[in-house]
């Protein structure tokens, strides 16, 4: 992979909390070993680096040596044993390597870096990897859109080109390149076209304020019942758009019709939102699945369908997420809206 990255330049500095006097060697063979743990396109892979960069404890051990190998493999010097720190900063470095690549695997592994951090646990790190990855999702739509631009510029000189051409020139026809652009825009229109009756659908459905899932108007559920099927629905409606940056807002309009048009929310937390919610609802949600640490609130609803009495799955929820996250209280829209990223995430996780 020849790719001329920022995060070079901030390599140096990023490493030096664990090697103050690190070279310009060392360096190079860091970020071409990052370069082959990138080009592997592995997810669960990905999923491990994430959990190693965050601390948490339960990845698959057999990631992690392959994590490892692949810095051995380009520095007989790098250590194997009593590495966790060593590790701990490469997974971190790496991440912000793997958002500034344009991977296919980005968008995802963003995602899992942000859910798994929602009741904001993990202590803030000097490597920025959360800051890339939030960054990630608008710097993807901002490039596809240049992209586009390019290619609808490409094909109105193509146009211009053969409206000038003699009527009796008969050899000249569209190159390889020409046939390409024509069918990535064709493919293109035809996505806007499915996120636009979409977006009309959302329309409709915060016109409409009934909820199918519940098969009851927004005002009659209420706030705490609306808040995981407000995630679900709308997910239901933009399954082809994916992601959207205006899900929050979207959700939040939903909860102000369940809440009597009134702008200010009671706070909720996540156990009390679980509790409220119809076992048809919560059933739906984990038909996503569920990946523990990177996927906490739909975490929360596994335990309650498992253990069912409050006190032993909430207890059994802190000591995985951390003390006191089930009972935290939040705006109505932040839980709703981390729902609907979770399922966002685990559909491209899939994919």
């Amino acid at each position: 992979m020849n790719q001329t990255y920022n995060c070079t330049d901030l390599f140096p500095t990023w490493y030096k909390a664990i090697d103050p006097s690190v070279t310009a060697d060392i360096v190079k063979k860091r970020i071409d070993a990052i370069n082959i743990i990138i080009e592997l396109n592995d997810s669960k892979l990905w999923l491990d680096i994430v959990k190693i960069a965050y601390g948490i404890t339960d990845y698959d051990p057999i990631n992690k040596t392959v994590f490892e190998t692949k810095f051995k493999d380009n520095d007989i010097s790098f250590p194997i044993t009593s590495n966790n720190n060593i590790v701990k900063v490469l997974a971190e470095i790496s991440l912000c390597f793997l958002f500034e690549s344009g991977n296919i695997l980005s968008q995802c592994i963003s995602m899992a870096v942000i859910n798994a951090n929602f009741f904001e646990q993990y202590f803030a790190s000097d490597i920025p990897f959360y800051l890339y990855a939030n960054d990630k999702n608008i710097e993807k739509q901002s490039d596809e859109n240049i992209e586009y631009n390019e290619i609808e510029g490409r094909l109105l000189e193509k146009e211009s080109e053969l409206e000038e051409e003699d009527e009796e020139e008969e050899d000249e026809i569209m190159t390889k390149e020409d046939s390409l652009d024509l069918l990535k825009m064709v493919n293109f229109l035809n996505k806007e076209n499915k996120k636009l009756k979409e977006e009309t659908n959302v329309l409709w459905w915060l016109f409409g304020q009934h909820s199918s899932l519940n098969n009851a108007y927004f005002y009659d559920l209420g706030v705490p019942k609306m808040i995981l099927a407000s995630a679900q629905e709308l997910f239901d409606l933009i399954i082809h758009t994916g992601y959207i940056h205006s899900a929050k807002h979207i959700l939040s309009k939903a909860l102000i019709s369940s809440n009597n048009n009134k702008l200010k929310f009671k706070d909720i937390s996540l156990s009390e939102s679980i509790i409220a919610a119809s076992p048809n609802i919560k059933q739906k949600l984990l038909s996503h699945g569920e990946l523990g640490n990177l996927t906490p609130l739909l975490y929360g609803i596994s335990l309650e369908k498992q253990f069912e009495n409050p006190s032993i799955w909430k207890n059994a929820y802190n000591q995985k997420i951390g003390s006191g996250n089930i009972d935290k209280k939040f705006r109505p829209e932040e839980i709703a809206f981390q729902f609907y990223r979770e399922i966002v995430f685990l559909n491209l996780y899939k994919l």
